[in-house]
């Protein structure tokens, strides 16, 4: 009964590292039966892997704060701080990045 009870209390809690890992793109079944075998290491896994949504988001904050700066550096070049030259040279650099 002991080993019944055991049994069941790791399929529980093979849940956790499952969903963590299914937050991120992963396979929930496998990543249970990962949790429900090896319970500790499952969870330190799936708590490293990385976060595709994360990564995402970066990238469109990256892209918003390049957009920004391009128009930053437009409204120089529209009221003649900046020539045609440096608005192109800084407009290459934001793009390459």
């Amino acid at each position: 009964m002991e080993f019944i009870l055991t049994l069941a209390i790791a399929a529980g809690l093979a849940f956790i590292p499952a969903n963590i890992a299914k937050k991120k793109g992963k396979s929930f079944g496998l990543w249970w039966f990962y949790g429900w075998m090896l319970f500790i290491v499952a969870l330190i896994h799936s708590l490293l892997l990385p976060d595709p949504n994360a990564q995402a988001a970066q990238s469109v904050q990256n892209t918003a704060s390049s957009a920004d700066a391009l128009v930053k550096y437009k409204e120089l070049l529209d009221s003649g701080v900046i020539t045609q030259e440096e608005f192109d040279e800084k407009k290459k650099q934001l793009l390459e990045n």
